[in-house]
């Protein structure tokens, strides 16, 4: 039933009651501007007295206002604090909520050692740096004191963000600062690994090793000195894998103890310009490029590398290049190597001008280059002795050894086996067998070069067209020039 008698009641009641209820000032369908709405009457009933003049408002606008206790009642979801606070102060943040501490907008160091420094562990500081961001080119230099650290991890990264940071020991004395990585055995860690588009701006001044008492990667050393290493132990000193990682590696490094001293693969690349890094007691290879990899270090050093787990399968390069790797090696050396100095494999390309290869760890074993597989090598200027064959080119290899001086090998100094090896004023002596030999269709064509044969127990043997004894199969003759 309607309340026929509601509005005649409230007729009836003084105006008083309403005055505190009612301020003055224009509705917006009266005004029909909001900056009427609220206005400053002076009167005891105006819109802003009311509400206690706690604001000023201009054109629509609040004009400097100023909070006062305010508290936030719930969770904020997009600045930080708790219920309950007060609404913190914003300001070591950035526009994306990210603390400012971690942007790093000018050169920075953080320092390691012992005691008396930001960090004790270097990696501690590689794990601050990973959660780093870089803004106006910054570099950030992980500066480590001298000592030796005991580390249980790798320096790993997956993000280009890293190649800001510089790791960074004693320039002067890179021994004076030991990386000991003590988890090499069993899980095929390394040192310094930069996966799928990673970077590492610099690693110098220090050595990276793993423990050589059968605790890392290396088991044991036989009393030839070839090694035999634990299973699933294949790490490297220094790794960059997949297209766009790379490392820049400075020219006082020292790699020691791992499977492998560096590894580009799967087109990663390591860039050490200015050489210097020394490389010894690896497995399969000191310095490897593989698919599509690419290694420079112009020049550097590689030594005693052997693999002897297996002895119906043994392994042990200098350098190594195959399946479309690059190695730019210029001017290094290479020495005690189980099966070869420099080898090329399944593509592989080699500029090692320069170079300096002088015996295999069995003397008078192995080669100083085998190039193998449609690889190719320019040794243009080097100066190989104290293996079996000097330079082997086989089964489609091609190896270039302009000016190059190839002495005291056992088979020959220069071998085409189903190979090609061209070249100009080398000189090529006191090899035991043959200075040059061809077989298997290989090609020797060398120019102004006979004068420098001298001392080799027959310059020359190549192989003439024939036919296979057992198949009836018959073969053209291999060919050597040499004028």
């Amino acid at each position: 039933m309607k309340n026929i008698f509601l509005p005649a009641v409230l007729s009836l009641l003084p105006a008083y009651a309403f005055a505190q209820s009612v301020p003055d000032g224009q509705s917006y369908r009266t005004a029909g501007n909001p900056n009427n709405i609220v206005r400053s009457a002076d009167t005891a009933d105006s819109v802003s007295t009311w509400i206690g003049k706690k604001m000023d408002v201009q054109n629509g606008t609040a004009v400097s206002p100023t909070l006062k206790g305010g508290v936030e009642t719930s969770a904020p979801s997009d600045r930080p604090g708790a219920a309950g606070t007060a609404i913190p102060n914003t300001f070591w943040v950035d526009r994306y909520y990210s603390p400012k501490t971690w942007f790093i907008t000018t050169n920075t160091t953080w320092t390691v050692c012992r005691s008396g420094c930001a960090y004790k562990n270097p990696l501690d500081a590689w794990n601050a740096a990973l959660n780093a961001n870089f803004l106006n080119a910054a570099i950030l230099t992980i500066s480590i004191g001298d000592g030796i650290y005991n580390l249980d991890n790798q320096f790993f990264t997956n993000v280009t963000k890293t190649e800001h940071v510089h790791i960074v020991g004693d320039t002067a004395a890179p021994d004076k600062v030991v990386l000991n990585f003590t988890k090499t055995k069993g899980n095929n860690l390394g040192g310094f690994a930069a996966y799928n588009g990673g970077k590492i701006g610099l690693i110098n001044g220090m050595t990276i090793q793993a423990p050589t008492d059968g605790t890392g990667a290396l088991a044991s050393t036989d009393r030839y000195g070839r090694h035999v290493w634990n299973s699933q132990s294949y790490g490297a000193g220094i790794a960059a894998y997949g297209a766009g990682s790379n490392i820049v590696v400075g020219s006082r490094v020292v790699i020691h103890g791992l499977y492998y001293s560096m590894v580009a693969d799967n087109n990663g690349g390591i860039d050490a310009p200015q050489g210097g890094v020394a490389m010894s007691l690896a497995g399969d290879v000191n310095a490897m490029a593989r698919g599509g990899g690419v290694i420079v270090c112009t020049p550097c050093s590689a030594t005693d590398a052997s693999d002897y787990t297996h002895p119906d399968n043994t392994l042990g390069s200098n350098y190594d290049a195959e399946r479309g790797g690059s190695l730019y090696i210029d001017g290094s050396t290479g020495s005690k190597s189980l099966i070869t100095g420099v080898v090329g494999l399944t593509g592989g390309h080699i500029w090692a001008h320069h170079v300096t290869l002088t015996g295999s760890l069995i003397p008078a074993s192995g080669q100083g280059a085998w190039i193998t597989g449609n690889s190719s090598a320019e040794f243009t200027g080097c100066n190989i002795s104290g293996y079996n064959i000097g330079v082997n080119a086989t089964n489609g290899g091609y190896a270039s050894v302009d000016t190059c001086n190839i002495h005291r090998n056992i088979q020959g100094g220069i071998v085409a086996d189903g190979g090609r090896v061209t070249g100009a004023s080398a000189i090529i002596t006191d090899n035991t067998t043959y200075g040059i030999q061809a077989l298997h269709q290989g090609s020797v064509v060398m120019f102004g070069t006979y004068a420098g044969m001298r001392a080799n127990g027959t310059n020359f043997s190549a192989q003439p067209a024939g036919v296979e004894h057992r198949s009836g199969s018959a073969y053209t003759a291999s060919s050597i020039d040499v004028q």
